[in-house]
């Protein structure tokens, strides 16, 4: 498969980890609730979640970089 778009590449990524934070996060609380150990999913929880906010910057930057080509690219035919 290939990928045309970085933009895609990213959003894949966002529903990968966000399903998987989703998951981690239900599996963490039915641990709390029944008293099992949950450190270990809390954990994972928490670097899934802290990978999903980088990734929603990387997809920010994606998107300011684009807009400020397409600008400059505007102005060029303009001049």
């Amino acid at each position: 498969m290939r990928w045309s778009d970085s933009r895609e590449v990213v959003d894949v990524g966002l529903g990968f980890v966000g399903f998987f934070a989703v998951a981690f996060l239900a599996i963490t609380v039915f641990c709390e609730l029944t008293g099992e150990p949950a450190l270990g999913w809390a954990l994972t929880l928490l670097v899934l979640v802290l990978a999903f906010i980088g990734l929603l910057q990387l997809r920010r930057r994606i998107i300011a970089r684009r807009q400020e080509a397409e600008e400059a690219r505007l102005e060029h035919l303009d001049s």
